[in-house]
């Protein structure tokens, strides 16, 4: 250690270098396969031995910026910016004055590789990367001061290999710092001899101008943000690349960009899809890939095959059978030797192309605007509030009232769904473009219909997902002990039951009915010698739109009117109501059970919730008479 460093001296290298500090302190039990997170331990108060003396960060709350770390920071590997492996997810200081965070890690290949080492307890080094604002000498004992960091802010966390003293489990980084262009302008200390510094112009070298031109700053900046592109191209894509580049976005904001992408991942609609092109798409064939299948020849679908190794990269997800991507998205027995089934489609001059499906119910909260999140991986918690602060009248002297407002989540969690279809080897073998409309539309058809009466009608209960109709706190309009006519009263009383708690209508709101309440909507008027209850146009119901489905039950029971009630719905805000979708769907094939008959048995699986994010914004009515 240097004993003779001057005032100056550690002014310099405290407020124009970026410091680092690195921790055996990766908390191995707190690791979360699943969510893909670790619960780490990032700074102390045990003081560590610099150049200059000994240097402690002071941990009390009041004294650690926690801004850019609470904004989502860069989690890196060994201090290396374009080395992204993570994102910050949770900080804070315990009351042991210990700071601490859960990382969450990324899908990239080394984000991938550093993950397994730290649950293979491998790596368990952490370090930050931080700035000082303010320090003091707190003392100085037999000629080694000790400076106590009063202002500091964290600006990245990583994984180190390599930490420089690990013996006292926190120790100095072996990365060297890298100063900034420019110093802060003041420094706030109670040591004298620094005091007197604040005004003093540093040393010309520390003030030494660049000596690149701009062009060659420009080129850098160009080629670090290409660099970004080529190793996270799973979060920029090529007209990011572009933009960042011909706008002049600076590498710190295409970082951002990229975290944000990142942290977005589990949100992030397009990760619902690998990239096939609309070729690949028409012709992908779920019927190709069952033969390859059963016969382990594969040379007639490859792209189905690449597909299904894609979608598993994707969702960081293992399968004996076949990943269906979301790009080309049940129980029914399926033989070739049965007329209605396959036999009808053996024939040489079957019209694939002519193939008529079953009926099902149409789909509609995805046209009202509801929330749709595909190729989620983890749970989701969507943070709300539940009620607001309060604040009231008193006199001039009187004391107020303590008020906070109330919070609360809403999770996504997988339900898993799924059928089964059965059908023979010589079905598939001797007729598989033929099959194809029949396995397609029935996996995927049904897949989407029976999610969205899940979204609509769930109970919430055992493995089945809480749809809108049985979320807690949504508005009710009451049509009477045996059911009601629908009328416009009704009509308008769905609408004033979000209004009048603040959900106030607006663009994403809209009814949801089944073709009985249209139907009957067509022929009563709002009153004597006024229109139909049911308008023409986009905006069919009381001024805004109206979507159909028979997903909206039809036959429910309210006192003496049994089987024949409907349920009307409204929701002022479509977007408050999410469904999620988590993964790909995965199709396996049983070759063994049903063996001795010839048959084989296609076995669907997928994983999927719903939530509603606010009560407020939705209102039902299930008590409806429309017939």
């Amino acid at each position: 250690m240097n004993e003779t460093a001057t005032a100056a001296e550690v002014q310099r290298h405290l407020t124009t270098e970026v410091q680092r500090r690195a921790h055996a302190a990766v908390l191995r039990e707190s690791t979360n396969e699943e969510a893909r997170t670790v619960d780490i331990a990032w700074a102390s108060e045990q003081p560590v031995e610099r150049w200059f003396g000994m240097e402690v960060l002071d941990c009390a709350p009041a004294s650690v910026r926690m801004s850019r770390l609470n904004d989502g920071a860069a989690v890196l590997f060994n201090h290396d910016p374009n080395r992204l492996i993570g994102v910050v997810e949770q900080v804070l200081i315990g009351a042991d004055r210990v700071c601490r965070a859960r990382v969450r890690f990324d899908t990239c290949e080394e984000a991938e590789m550093r993950f397994k080492q730290v649950r293979n307890g491998v790596l368990r080094h952490i370090s930050v990367g931080y700035r000082v604002h303010a320090y003091e000498l707190e003392r100085e004992e037999e000629g080694v001061r000790t400076y106590r960091m009063t202002d500091w802010e964290p600006h990245e966390l990583t994984f180190c290999s390599i930490p420089a003293d690990a013996s006292v489990g926190i120790g100095r980084s072996a990365a060297p710092p890298n100063p900034p262009t420019t110093p802060p302008t003041t420094i706030q200390t109670t040591h004298p001899e620094i005091r007197t510094l604040m005004d003093e112009t540093l040393t010309p070298a520390a003030q030494q101008p660049t000596t690149r031109s701009a062009a060659e700053i420009d080129t850098e900046r160009r080629d670090a943000i290409l660099d970004l592109g080529r190793q996270y191209d799973t979060a920029l894509s090529i007209a990011d690349v572009q933009t960042a580049c011909r706008d002049g976005h600076s590498v710190d904001q295409v970082q951002k960009l990229v975290l944000s992408r990142i942290t977005a991942k589990h949100t992030d609609t397009r990760g619902a899809h690998i990239g096939l092109s609309a070729e690949d798409v028409r012709k992908y064939s779920i019927a190709e890939a069952l033969r390859a299948m059963l016969t382990g020849d594969w040379t007639k679908a490859g792209r189905e095959r690449s597909a299904s190794e894609a979608a598993a990269k994707q969702f960081n997800a293992g399968t004996r059978g076949l990943l269906v991507p979301f790009d080309v998205m049940a129980k029914r027995d399926f033989t070739a030797g049965t007329a209605s089934e396959a036999g009808n489609l053996v024939s040489t001059t079957l019209r694939g192309d002519l193939f008529s499906d079953v009926l099902r119910n149409r789909l509609a909260l995805g046209r009202l605007g509801a929330t749709m999140l595909f190729g989620l991986t983890g749970n989701i918690d969507m943070p709300r509030k539940v009620a607001g602060s309060a604040v009231g009248f008193v006199t001039e002297v009187a004391a107020l009232a303590e008020t906070a407002p109330s919070t609360g989540k809403v999770t996504l969690a997988p339900k898993r769904i799924g059928g089964y279809i059965e059908f023979s080897k010589q079905a598939v073998i001797q007729s598989a473009l033929a099959v194809e409309p029949m396995l397609r539309q029935d996996i995927f058809n049904e897949y989407q219909v029976q999610f969205e009466n899940a979204a609509i009608n769930g109970s919430g209960t055992g493995a089945t997902p809480r749809g809108l109709r049985s979320t807690s706190g949504i508005g009710a309009v009451i049509g009477g002990a045996n059911g009601a006519a629908l009328n416009w009263a009704h009509v308008v009383g769905l609408e004033s039951a979000c209004a009048n708690v603040n959900a106030e209508p607006d663009a994403g709101s809209g009814y949801l009915v089944n073709t009985r309440t249209r139907g009957w909507a067509k022929t009563v008027q709002k009153a004597a010698n006024l229109p139909f209850l049911w308008d023409n146009g986009a905006q069919p119901l009381n001024g805004y739109r109206a979507e159909v489905t028979n997903n909206v039950p039809n036959n429910l029971t309210k006192g003496s009117s049994a089987g024949v009630c409907s349920s009307v719905i409204f929701g002022s805000n479509w977007p408050m109501f999410v469904m999620g979708s988590f993964g790909a769907v995965e199709i396996l094939v049983d070759e063994t059970s049903l063996a001795i008959n010839g048959m084989n048995r296609l076995i669907l699986n997928a994983f999927i919730d719903c939530a509603c994010r606010r009560a407020a914004d939705f209102s039902v009515m299930d008590d409806a008479l429309t017939q």
